[in-house]
């Protein structure tokens, strides 16, 4: 009786021992899971923190670049207008000079009345 009180004695320090030892290590298991859940998160709001600087950076000057852009786009819209224009004037001046010479080498007696060089005042 004696023999089963010592294998039982003995098996139950062995049993201890084997759950103290799983024990530690589902610790040491959980402990590992909690430092990388935590850098993880860590990571995680430092690159969301990062992108979110960046973004605004290139937010603020991509908008300085489109305001810059249309201020140039008016002002060369501008003088386009102001180009065209003289181009427009200077084309009418052209045609009514090449008119009037065509009418002063043209006699009187060569025009017909539907012709658009006898209309001589109507340019």
């Amino acid at each position: 009786m004696m023999k089963y009180i010592k294998e039982f004695i003995g098996s139950l320090i062995l049993i201890s021992t084997l759950a103290q030892a799983e024990e530690s290590t589902l610790d040491k298991a959980k402990g590992g899971a909690l430092q990388l859940w935590d850098k993880t998160k860590e990571t995680t709001i430092e690159i969301a923190d990062s992108t979110s600087e960046k973004a605004s950076e290139v937010g603020g000057k991509a908008s300085d670049i489109g305001n810059k852009a249309s201020k140039n786009a008016k002002e060369t819209g501008a003088v386009v207008w102001d180009k065209m224009k003289e181009v427009g004037a200077a084309t009418a001046e052209g045609a009514r000079k090449g008119a009037s010479k065509i009418r002063k080498l043209v006699s009187a007696e060569d025009c017909k009345e539907d012709s658009a060089l006898c209309y001589k005042d109507k340019e």
